[in-house]
C-alpha cells in the first residue's frame, strides 16, 4: 500500500484517538474552567505524536523487505509525513467547526 494512503489512514485513527479523549474530558463549571484548554492541549499532542509515530513505523515495520520498493519508499515518505500531518490539522479543524458547541469545538 502507498505511503500516502497510509499516512492518511494513520492520521485519522490519531484523530480519532484525540476525539475520544476530548469527549472523554468532563465539562468544569465556575467562572474560568479548565477544560477547553486541557481538549486543545491534547489536540495538539497528537498532532505532535502523529507524524513521530507514523514515521517511526514506517521506517522499521512498514518498510518493503526489497530494495528496489525500499528505495522508493523511502523517496515518497518525507511527503507522506508531511501529508498525514496536515490532513490531522484540517480534519481537526473542520472537526471543531462541524460540533463547534460540543467539547472538539474548543481544538481550535
Amino acid at each position: 500500500m502507498s505511503a500516502y494512503i497510509l499516512s492518511i489512514i494513520f492520521a485519522a485513527v490519531v484523530l480519532l484517538i484525540a476525539a475520544l479523549i476530548s469527549n472523554a474530558i468532563k465539562y468544569e463549571g465556575g467562572a474560568n474552567p479548565k477544560d477547553p484548554g486541557k481538549r486543545k492541549m491534547w489536540f495538539w499532542i497528537f498532532a505532535i505524536i502523529n507524524p513521530i509515530l507514523f514515521a517511526s513505523m514506517a521506517y522499521f515495520v512498514l518498510a518493503p523487505s526489497n530494495r528496489r520498493d525500499l528505495e522508493a519508499w523511502n523517496d515518497s515518505l518525507p511527503m507522506a509525513i508531511g501529508i498525514g500531518f496536515i490532513v490531522y490539522i484540517i480534519l481537526g479543524f473542520v472537526l471543531s467547526k462541524i460540533f463547534k458547541n460540543g467539547k472538539l469545538g474548543n481544538w481550535f
